[in-house]
């Protein structure tokens, strides 16, 4: 019935704010540091490259998005070219990565706000509890309605790429700022070039959440423009951001600094310096984990319409038209896996569980460049009518095909024993596909 569906109420710059927030976030923060650690200046071209890589991906999938813009996005695209497996490992992969995150981020938030204001002489606790407290004011955000969600997130990144601007545009001009910290420009060679370039499809992983918007979206042809508007975003961002940051601060020294940006503002403006780029740390872990709760929600709500997972998960508010139950589900995993991240015994699985959730996106993607691939094959007529196509086709997928495999290869290689982790996982979600989906599957009229 109508008033079951969502509503189609994200503009252009609500998506954008969307996709440049889930990747602005503590990769920023943290893994540029360990890119200039691990490369010298030469991180500079490494997470170029690494960005232009990515954009690829994430434009070939864009295409799938236009022709097929649902909430259950991953999972649709590749019921529909591959089969109804591969839809459910892609959607389910991508979904159990993003709520992997909202834990550890949440996490990561719950850090960073101790910076500010510490509850208790722990900082493990304090932590704690602000990222049980920040992952459910996000969740309540979610249930409020996906224009509030929207206009939440534009306004944070809006404040977010404002502060990271003005870090770059004061960086480079700042007298601390000598152009010898760039020579050498290679000092670690092409060894440099690809640990950093690793770092950077990592920091890159994001951005494919905007793509889950597609039955909310008021115009289907603002999801390829809001991807590549994001990209250029944070490509610039993150270019200018790094630039400033070797200006002020050696390559050399940062091995000794816990946070590079924090001492590099602090160089430039003072105490008051540390203050303005903690801020905004803060504000991009929070971007991050709006995107999470917001992507995660729509996969589960969009799959349990075609019967892959239980239907409550598709119950749908009557006032908001947002799929309540989902977010709910999603946050108490969130919780859960906060509480997880804090015991001790369990820290060591915790840290494997995330790296099994970042390999577990990356498979999702492979599964739907697979779809992307084959989708003109398959649906040529429907193809055809498409309002946007992928340019460059025969570039780009092969394109987007060595990027993905060039992130799992990052990721396995820093934690080889992750793959364990990762593959039972997929075997997990198989027996949800043979046990309980391909028994349960409804597919719609349209296929």
């Amino acid at each position: 019935m109508p008033e079951e569906k969502l509503l189609r109420k994200l503009s252009f710059w609500h998506i954008w704010a969307i996709g440049v927030g889930a990747v602005i976030g503590d990769g920023i923060f943290l893994l540029i540091g360990e890119g200039v650690k691990s490369a010298g200046p030469l991180a500079i071209i490494a997470y170029v490259l690494a960005g232009l890589l990515m954009l690829t991906v994430m434009v070939a999938l864009c295409e799938l998005a236009v022709g097929m813009p649902k909430a259950g996005s991953l999972h649709v695209w590749a019921r529909r070219v591959l089969g109804a497996g591969y839809g459910t490992v892609a959607g389910l992969a991508y979904t159990a990565m993003n709520i992997i995150f909202l834990g550890s981020v949440s996490l990561a938030n719950g850090a960073i706000s101790n910076y500010f204001f510490q509850w208790t002489s722990d900082p493990g606790v304090s932590a704690l509890i602000w990222a049980v407290l920040l992952v459910t004011i996000v969740a309540a955000i979610a249930l409020s309605g996906a224009e509030l969600t929207g206009r939440v997130q534009l306004a944070l990144v809006g404040t977010l790429v404002t502060l990271m601007a003005i870090f770059g545009i004061v960086g480079v001009t700042n007298s601390n700022f000598t152009s010898a910290n760039f020579h050498p420009f290679a000092p670690f060679g092409v060894k440099g070039l690809w640990v950093a370039m690793g770092m950077g499809v990592y920091a890159y992983i994001g951005p494919l959440v905007l793509l889950t918007t597609g039955e909310e979206a008021k115009k289907i042809t603002d999801l390829p423009k809001a991807m590549i508007g994001a990209f250029l975003t944070f490509l610039v961002i993150y270019t200018f951001a790094m630039i400033a940051l070797i200006g002020l601060v050696s390559y050399k020294e940062m091995t000794l600094l816990e946070s590079p940006f924090t001492y590099a503002a602090e160089l430039m403006f003072g105490r008051v310096g540390g203050v303005i780029v903690n801020l905004a740390a803060w504000i991009a872990a929070f971007t991050c984990l709006v995107g999470e709760i917001y992507g995660s929600s729509r996969l589960l709500y969009g799959m349990a319409e075609e019967g892959v997972i239980p239907p409550i998960f598709s119950k749908v508010s009557k006032k908001t038209r947002i799929p309540w139950v989902s977010i709910v589900f999603a946050w108490i995993i969130g919780v859960l896996l906060i509480i997880l991240g804090n015991i001790r015994a369990f820290e060591s699985a915790y840290v494997e569980l995330c790296m099994a959730g970042s390999e577990m996106g990356v498979i999702a993607w492979i599964i739907c460049l697979l779809a992307a691939a084959k989708y003109k094959q398959k649906f040529p007529e429907e193809w055809e009518k498409l309002p946007w196509k992928i340019p460059g086709r025969a570039i780009v997928i092969p394109a987007a095909f060595i990027a993905a495999f060039i992130t799992m290869y990052a990721l396995v290689s820093g934690d080889p024993q992750s793959i364990l982790y990762t593959a039972v996982s997929c075997i997990v979600l198989l027996l949800v596909y043979y046990g309980y989906s391909k028994k349960h599957m409804i597919i719609p009229e349209r296929g």
